[in-house]
């Protein structure tokens, strides 16, 4: 997980072909600007899914993971809270190879939980694998509406071959 406030993007170029252009296209866009739905930024390899959202309590969410692409998100609108592990999981189902999805719970024993928030200009990197919890209710408030973008960018291992 990378953690940071978009102004300092510049600071992770070079980790990945797919954030490059990502980063590169942030700095000649507003993803503000963008609709509710699906952009294409360069095919496949890196687009946003722009969403209007709920969030979540603790209880009533999951952590997800994905095997071919990173989450790079950002809330326009509100703001939400997130979680994601180090420490070992256990699926609670399937991995859906059509949706790159699959969704697990911590292990009994795992206490490894890291948490922040997103809005103010924050964003956060999920890397392939990675386990994470996104929309979670942030501290201190109801469960609301928000308005975010999830930016999909192929791992490197991929690249080539897509």
């Amino acid at each position: 997980m990378i953690y940071d406030g978009l102004e300092a993007r510049n600071r992770y170029r070079g980790l990945s072909k797919g954030l490059d252009v990502l980063f590169d296209w942030l700095d000649d866009n507003d993803p503000s600007k963008l609709p509710l739905g699906k952009t294409q930024i360069l095919d496949d390899k890196v687009f946003a899914n722009v969403m209007e959202a709920k969030t979540r309590k603790l209880e009533d969410a999951q952590f997800e993971a994905h095997h071919k692409y990173m989450d790079v998100q950002i809330d326009l609108e509100g703001c939400e809270r997130f979680m994601t592990t180090a420490g070992e999981v256990v699926p609670t189902g399937a991995f859906d190879e059509a949706t790159d999805g699959g969704y697990c719970q911590a292990a009994p024993d795992n206490h490894d939980l890291l948490e922040g928030s997103l809005g103010q200009g924050r964003f956060v990197i999920f890397m392939v694998g990675e386990p994470h919890m996104p929309n979670l209710v942030a501290g201190g408030q109801e469960v609301g509406p928000i308005k975010k973008i999830c930016f999909k960018v192929l791992g490197d291992r991929l690249w080539d071959g897509a």
